[in-house]
């Protein structure tokens, strides 16, 4: 059953024990998140219980696709359900992956709840008509945040604070923040803390306030990464890193990016140009984006993608495990992929 991402907390709240899979998907990997670990907190889930839940990321799934089945099909004994949290958010859900999660899933089976959240899918894809039609399921596209709900943040914040903005500039102001609801609501958390300490607001004030966010600069990091200026990227990570907790949306950035260039490069391989391609991405990117992922097309091969995208899943486990250094993982990770930019726009 389809379930807009607006009203998903209402209703799972309500309706929890009618189904048995919540399947989040999308750009928005911001969303995602949050809905997938207000999901968690909803249903009473204890991640660290290996007796009752069970945590599958990208890695385990491709190494043994069996993993899926074999947690569904076990018998729990301290519970009535076993929680099954699968992570596919950085793996491509291509006909296989999607064979697999059906073989699984499709059986009847009553003792288990299975969580999934996985990037963009093709809407034509076997896995979201089969949870579209099934009653037992919800099926949640998350895509990217835009600006109306954004100015409606904006306009809450300075009514709660008393700050008199009119709704143009509130707009303008809005088009700055990002198309990822995780990184904008950590974005909006600190414009409260900075209403809150500051009485003297202007419109330059603010500007210069939310013009210097994290955020930003992690577009920085990724985009001068990706043009192969290690020395400029290395410098906007070193600028932002004392001070920020976002090394995972960083990371998740470049993989977003990556997914991108990938289905472009796809569909050049079905005869359209870059241009064309670029043009049919659904959902659509920004007009002020299109240049960068024309450039960003000609660049990278999908066998390079393929290799970037497996180093970024480890990556991401790494950083999550918190045994290496992030700042070294992310430097060096960075350090490879502008270097090789660079050898390819030099070539």
């Amino acid at each position: 059953m389809k379930i807009k991402s607006d009203i998903f907390l209402n209703y799972i709240e309500k309706n929890f024990n009618q189904n048995k899979i919540i399947f989040l998907y999308g750009s928005n990997f911001g969303l995602i998140d949050l809905l997938f670990n207000k999901s968690i907190e909803l249903l009473s889930i204890d991640t660290n219980d290996p007796f009752n839940v069970s945590k599958i990321d990208g890695s385990e799934f491709k190494e043994n696709p069996f993993i899926l089945e074999n947690n569904i099909n076990t018998l729990n004994i301290f519970s009535e359900k076993r929680f099954i949290l699968l992570d596919l958010s950085q793996t491509t859900v291509n006909k296989n992956v999607e064979s697999i999660v059906l073989n699984a899933v499709e059986k009847e089976n009553d003792t288990y709840f299975l969580i999934v959240k996985a990037a963009s899918i093709n809407s034509q894809n076997k896995l979201l008509k089969y949870f579209e039609k099934s009653s037992t399921s919800i099926l949640t596209a998350c895509y990217e945040e835009n600006t109306i709900k954004v100015k409606n943040d904006l306009k809450f914040l300075f009514v709660k604070h008393k700050v008199p903005f009119s709704d143009d500039f509130i707009l303008d102001l809005s088009t700055l923040f990002n198309p990822d609801s995780l990184a904008n609501k950590i974005e909006l958390e600190k414009l409260d803390i900075f209403l809150t300490n500051n009485k003297d607001i202007s419109k330059n004030s603010l500007l210069k306030f939310i013009e210097s966010n994290e955020d930003i600069n992690l577009s920085k990091v990724m985009k001068s990464c990706l043009n192969g200026e290690t020395k400029d990227s290395l410098f906007y990570l070193d600028k932002i890193y004392e001070t920020s907790n976002s090394n995972i949306i960083l990371i998740r950035m470049f993989g977003k990016h990556f997914k991108i260039v990938e289905k472009i490069l796809f569909t050049n391989q079905h005869g359209k140009s870059f241009s064309e391609a670029i043009n049919d991405l659904k959902p659509p990117i920004f007009f002020k984006d299109k240049a960068f992922f024309l450039s960003q097309s000609k660049l990278w091969s999908i066998k390079k993608i393929n290799l970037i995208q497996k180093r970024l899943i480890d990556l991401e486990l790494k950083t999550k495990a918190g045994i290496y250094p992030e700042k070294t993982l992310l430097s060096q990770f960075i350090l490879s992929v502008s270097v090789l930019a660079k050898g390819r726009v030099s070539s």
